[in-house]
């Protein structure tokens, strides 16, 4: 395990303050090779997106009181039994989809909890003509700049999610709806290209750039982060694989603070040359609560 004061200084790609984007909205194309086959790149624009790289301070949350409704994120103490399991193949994914889901009620108590996705992320390129983002077992790069889900998409996304029954149930004034990721590394340690998360009570509203990412059949928005020297970033030093985070990407009825968590991964100036390339795998799941003293309408 880290010190508790390994804070460091690292760049972080923030979308640039254009004003550009005052009058055009952000968007990148995010296309599978079966889309793609022949396309003449050179003449397609698949982004307007243009980054900036400032030095930023991320301190360490070892020694830090953080907790998830107020700040975000906090990270957990927590051994996964399917973590050894990644080289299996797609068996192996709804185990740990399981153990997911039964780590949130067992932190959360919520009422009702679904983990629909995960991302398994390896800082290596990827061949191009074998990226299909539908794929469950895909390996994907790490993720470039500081990002999270938007608002306006996560009500859609949950009554798309959620059979007639559970929104019928579930989707009532009376329930606090949360999308919560977790995120652990797949190796031993992580040192290389470690994530960093940024604490909601330090972040401005106005920070927040919506951007389309487009897949052949939809659009999802996301927000793309501009820089504020405001900001407080965290990272967990010598984060191990029994150390997952837990943050948040949407809270319908904040009851701290927090409603979302840009995240990114960053360089680690302290990284080891031989340190093994990052792999880590990320999970998205939907929480949700019953309020109480909301009574029945």
């Amino acid at each position: 395990m880290a010190a508790a004061g390994e804070d460091i200084s690292t760049s972080i790609d923030f979308v640039a303050d254009l004003p550009l984007y005052r009058e055009e909205k952000l968007y990148f194309l995010n296309l599978p090779a079966a889309e793609t086959a022949g396309a003449d790149f050179d003449s397609i624009q698949t982004t307007n997106i243009q980054w900036n790289r400032p030095s930023v301070k991320i301190q360490s949350m070892r020694d830090k009181n953080l907790t998830l409704d107020r700040n975000g994120f906090c990270y957990l103490q927590h051994g996964s039994e399917h973590i050894q399991d990644v080289r299996l193949g797609a068996e192996w994914i709804p185990k740990y989809r399981k153990e997911t889901e039964d780590l949130l009620r067992d932190v959360l108590k919520p009422d009702f909890v679904l983990c629909y996705n995960h991302k398994i992320r390896k800082n290596a390129p990827i061949k191009f003509d074998s990226f299909d983002p539908t794929d469950p077992t895909l390996v994907e790069e790490t993720a470039t700049g500081a990002h999270d889900i938007s608002v306006d998409t996560v009500p859609r996304k949950v009554s798309q999610i959620l059979s007639e029954d559970q929104r019928q149930l579930y989707l009532q004034p009376d329930y606090r709806i949360r999308l919560v990721n977790t995120w652990r590394p797949l190796l031993p340690v992580c040192e290389d290209r470690p994530l960093a998360l940024c604490d909601y009570t330090s972040m401005d509203p106005t920070d927040l750039l919506a951007t389309d990412r487009v897949y052949p059949t939809w659009v999802q928005e996301i927000y793309y982060l501009k820089h504020n020297p405001k900001q407080r970033w965290f990272w967990l030093p010598k984060q191990t694989s029994s150390e997952p985070f837990l943050f948040l990407t949407f809270d319908s009825h904040p009851q701290a603070n927090a409603r979302y968590c840009p995240h990114v991964s960053v360089d680690n100036p302290l990284t080891p040359a031989n340190a093994p390339p990052r792999e880590s795998i990320e999970t998205r799941s939907i929480v949700i609560s019953r309020i109480e003293g909301v009574a029945d309408g």
